[in-house]
């Protein structure tokens, strides 16, 4: 059984790595694949393979249900609130699953029983626009009809950094939009449906009540409840860095936690009661009573991967328990995996499956046969270690770094949060109804206790050096460390153990790829209505532009740059250039320099960006770096201000010329083709102001004769760029027009002796079936 789940899981990875789907009517054969793995044994491995694949192929929901037509179409849906709102200062958003979709009065029947995720954003130029105290309360299970205008699923898509599209599509989430508040909405019936998450609602919103202003407030709801929107961006990242974010939020440990205590307080009971004792014993009545703690626990959590697959184990534990049957913690991990994977086929798509069911696996290998009670703390801190290292392939992939401290951290913190923080937010969401004095004073207790465990945490995140940021090793390099933590987790004394090191190298330090001498490769990054580029040469960095802020707690420089950053393997950025002080190209100036060192900031205006320690870009700057010219040309000191004013980069190599302009217009593009003429010229230009009307006068094109020209703009940006006239005076040129929003982060490697190629288009080139076109 368990080779055959590992092979299940393996044929439903291998259609997650399609770039298209196959034909959906090769799922007919799942039955013959059954029988093959029942009555052939030599068979049986390819077939669960193949079981498993046909399994994933007849759940995979065909991409683009949402048909081009109706995108940004203004429709009639018809439904119910799915999930628990998230609420920011601005905008709520919530998933919404659709009874009805109408426009101009026709039925959308493609959208009947599929669900969305939508946005209400407070127009802040509007009069008459809702403020968040004036929009009507949206509570989960209740029916709305609301006017709303869709998209397909469509995310940033740029190297290193989160796929939304993919997370979209494991959620079963078919389109996204946004809720129009003309005609006006209507509530159609309240409580309807979804009751649970409706209690979930309600915990979380008299946590936030009974804690006002409190900073942990989002972790005790985490924790009680599953949501985490309320834990915010910084927070994540302390926990993150010390290696305890699993912590914060339901987990399979709490699970296991709140089962172990309910078996222990039951079993308690029993046995003082004598008449209960003699009736039934009392550790089956104890397994029966833990079953049913931990499936309440993982209900209003929200049944994330995780807590399923920690259920299962305890139910398959506590049911072989009840039948006095024993039963193998390896096969009891097997079901569990076999059954998460036939609920959720799509569950491998998320990265807490791997990290969830990796540590179980890892404890299991680590105590078997080995653990003795005579040496608690001492196999408990080597435990910790044996999790820490065993993590490090996942961690690295997903992630591109490796917090140091998590041994330490978790060896505090599991113990802190299991027996304070946990127990007392649960014992607040049950003793709601009793008592809101009780309620309110475990609440803070709770706050109390989070709030010193913080101050470890905050205090070990101090520490230098102790989160190891490496690139994004192949895919290859697990083939060597899998088996390489394997044998470093091996008992003392077992033969080969040594090798374990050294097949680990190669996902610590991948083969280093950078640009040859002369050489440099120039990426725009996918960062939505907004501009970041990265110019790199062998041995240097350039950032020109951080792109836009994404929400009230997210930027571009935290999304896009530094995950493209650090999955190129860079450490520092030798020069960040702000072209002009506008909010999309200036989103991301805290993120990246918070996040890691930059030696140089230039700008056009430092009085509109006030940067410590930055410096005006003028025109006649120019510096070297590994044979790679780079010139400022652009603005002079006087005369210019505004877009007009941004500054502008060449960068020229041995196999041709950049252009990065800003925001220029054309009062600028003439002062700069009467300064430079034919000197203007470059292989690639970057589309001034994303594509702008009335922009690059034809003298300027002519300049430039750029065989590529670059639009940085967003997907169904509301701006209409990049605009049509001006992309048919960009056609006219005859150079080749490519946009990030439908090609994500583009890549040019300009290298010495060799001509220039293709860009490589990230939305592309690593295409999944679930990827917009």
């Amino acid at each position: 059984m368990r080779l055959g789940t590992i092979a299940f899981l393996a044929g439903i990875l291998i259609l997650h790595a399609l770039p298209e789907l196959p034909v959906r009517d090769w799922a007919a054969t799942l039955p013959v694949a059954l029988l093959i793995a029942v009555l052939v044994p030599r068979s049986r491995l390819l077939a669960w393979g193949a079981a498993g694949f046909l399994w994933a192929l007849w759940w995979a929901s065909p991409p683009a249900l949402l048909p081009a037509e109706l995108e940004g179409a203004d429709l009639q849906i018809d439904g119910w609130i799915a999930s628990i709102p998230d609420r920011e200062y601005r905008s709520v958003r919530f998933e919404f699953s659709v009874d009805r979709a109408m426009r101009d009065e026709r039925p959308v029947a493609s959208l009947a029983g599929q669900r969305l995720r939508l946005s209400w954003w407070d127009d802040a130029e509007s009069d008459d626009a809702p403020t968040p105290e004036s929009r009507p309360e949206l509570r989960v299970g209740d029916r709305w009809r609301f006017a709303a205008r869709l998209k397909r699923p469509h995310g940033l898509s740029n190297p290193g950094g989160f796929d939304y599209e993919r997370w979209l599509y494991a959620k079963g989430i078919v389109a996204t939009g946004s809720v129009r508040t003309q005609p006006s909405l209507h509530l159609l019936a309240q409580a309807d449906r979804y009751p649970i998450d409706r209690y979930r609602q309600q915990i979380a919103e008299n946590f936030a009540r009974l804690l006002p202003g409190n900073p942990f407030v989002g972790v005790l709801v985490a924790l009680a409840i599953g949501e985490e929107g309320g834990i915010t961006p910084w927070q994540w990242d302390v926990f993150n860095r010390v290696g305890v974010g699993h912590l914060m939020s339901v987990s399979g440990s709490h699970i296991g936690l709140v089962a172990g205590m309910v078996f222990a307080l039951t079993w308690g009971i029993w046995s003082w009661i004598p008449a209960l004792a003699l009736r039934w014993p009392a550790a089956r009545a104890a397994a029966v009573a833990a079953l049913g703690g931990a499936g309440g626990y993982a209900l209003i959590s929200g049944l994330s991967v995780p807590a399923q697959r920690s259920f299962l184990m305890v139910a398959v534990a506590m049911l072989a328990l009840v039948a006095q049957r024993p039963a193998a913690p390896s096969r009891i991990l097997a079901l569990a995996l076999l059954v998460v994977l036939v609920v959720d086929p799509s569950a491998p798509l998320l990265a807490g499956f791997w990290l969830s069911f990796g540590a179980v696996a890892v404890i299991l290998y680590s105590v078997s046969g080995r653990w003795r009670e005579d040496r608690l703390l001492g196999q408990t801190v080597g435990l910790q270690i044996d999790i820490t290292l065993a993590l490090l392939p996942p961690t690295l992939v997903f992630f591109q770094q490796f917090p140091l401290l998590s041994p330490l951290a978790n060896l505090l913190a599991i113990p802190w949060v299991g027996c304070t923080v946990l127990p007392l937010s649960l014992l607040a969401a049950l003793i709601e109804p009793l008592s809101a004095t009780a309620q309110s004073a475990l609440l803070e207790l709770a706050a109390l206790t989070m709030d010193g465990l913080w101050q470890i945490l905050a205090w070990l995140d101090r520490l230098p050096g102790m989160v190891l940021y490496r690139p994004a090793p192949p895919l290859w390099t697990l083939a060597f460390a899998l088996p390489g933590v394997a044998l470093l987790l091996a008992p003392r004394g077992s033969p080969s153990r040594w090798l374990g090191l050294p097949l680990c190298l190669p996902l610590l330090w991948p083969p280093a790829v950078a640009p040859e001498p002369g050489g440099f490769w120039v990426t725009l990054l996918d960062v939505g209505q907004g501009l970041a580029a990265v110019v790199r040469t062998q041995n240097h960095a350039l950032v020109y532009d951080t792109g836009p802020r994404l929400g009230a707690t997210l930027d571009a420089g935290r999304a896009v740059l530094v995950p493209f950053l650090r999955q190129q393997g860079i450490a520092r950025v030798d020069a960040l250039l702000i072209s002009h002080a506008d909010k999309q190209h200036t989103g991301g100036v805290r993120s990246l320099r918070e996040s890691m060192p930059v030696a140089q900031v230039l700008t056009s205006s430092l009085e509109a960006t006030p940067i410590d320690g930055a410096e005006s870009c003028r025109a006649g700057q120019a510096w070297e770096w590994e044979g790679v010219q780079f010139r400022i040309l652009h603005p002079p000191t006087h005369g210019f201000s505004g877009d007009d004013a941004s500054c502008v980069l060449q960068v020229e190599g041995a196999a041709g010329r950049v252009l990065l302009p800003g925001d220029i217009e054309t009062r600028a593009e003439a002062a700069l083709v009467a300064t430079y003429g034919t000197g203007l010229a470059a292989d690639v230009l970057i589309a001034p102001h994303h594509g702008h009307r009335d922009l690059s006068a034809q003298g300027f094109l002519d300049a430039v004769h750029p065989r590529y020209i670059l639009f940085a703009t967003g997907y169904r940006n509301r701006f209409g760029y990049p605009r049509p006239e001006t992309v048919a005076r960009y056609s006219a040129t005859g150079a080749v027009l490519l946009d990030t929003a439908y090609e994500g982060a583009l890549t040019f490697r300009l290298e010495p002796g060799q001509p220039l190629a293709p860009p490589e288009g990230y939305r592309h080139d690593r295409r999944h079936y679930w990827t917009a076109p």
